[in-house]
């Protein structure tokens, strides 16, 4: 993996975002694309609203299913 640094301005940026984060350079072509990792919060509301119907989801389907909300 690659490790990029950034500036401390632009990572508070993406901690606070919603949803996946498109990166551009100066010219505004995109560079890639970034998806913050899920919260505590969301994670607990995911676990809750994935065991509503009384089944229970494993920990790797719950995190999906964090994973697709935030990509919305």
């Amino acid at each position: 993996m690659t490790k990029v640094a950034i500036a401390e301005e632009i990572a508070e940026r993406i901690r606070s975002s919603e949803g996946p984060i498109e990166l551009v350079d100066t010219r505004g072509q995109t560079v890639g694309f970034v998806r913050r990792p899920p919260t505590e919060a969301e994670i607990e509301r995911a676990r809750s609203r994935a065991s509503q119907d009384g089944k229970r989801l494993s920990w790797a389907q719950v995190a999906a299913k964090v994973r697709d909300r935030a990509a919305e």
